[in-house]
């Protein structure tokens, strides 16, 4: 469920109530396999695999495979910009990792899943959703000394977007 508040006014809506695309099955089915030469270099295709929609990106010898969907509102990220190792959301730019799947830019603040990739006689074959493991710090990098308190000026998605990132720290 999302939770939307205005005013003092709290409503839920369902996903399904969205009518988010994360439900349809569209393109190739990427569990059989694609060619090669389907995917060229800095490019993207969605697809599935195993009932779920799956985008595949290729950055020069490397190949991902994530959810279709941005984890904000759904946007089909087959529709966004591929940059580097990460792919950025048609609609309010959140950026994933392609590599870990992890939101490294608001407004998202959940990962998006990531599946094994292989290659096998000339194609592209997606193969089982990998587990999600999030370090301990999301960066990666060791801690660092941090204030006792840090005051969020500001409840809009940015201060939301801050105190969630800075959680992640």
């Amino acid at each position: 469920q999302i939770h939307f508040v205005s005013g003092g006014d709290v409503a839920v809506v369902r996903r399904e109530e969205m009518n988010m695309e994360s439900s349809e099955l569209t393109g190739p089915d990427l569990g059989a396999g694609i060619g090669e030469t389907e995917l060229a270099d800095g490019s993207m295709i969605q697809g599935h695999a195993a009932g779920e929609p799956v985008l595949v990106a290729r950055t020069g010898d490397e190949i991902f495979a994530v959810a279709a969907n941005c984890a904000h509102y759904g946007g089909p990220l087959a529709e966004g910009l591929l940059v580097g190792t990460t792919v950025r959301c048609p609609w309010h730019h959140a950026c994933f990792d392609l590599r870990t799947g992890a939101a490294v830019r608001a407004p998202a603040l959940n990962d998006i899943a990531c599946w094994s990739v292989e290659r096998r006689g000339g194609r592209i074959v997606v193969g089982e959703k990998k587990a999600s493991p999030r370090p301990a710090s999301a960066s990666g990098k060791p801690p660092r000394l941090q204030p006792a308190s840090i005051a969020i000026v500001g409840a809009g998605a940015a201060g939301n977007a801050a105190a969630e990132m800075l959680r992640r720290e």
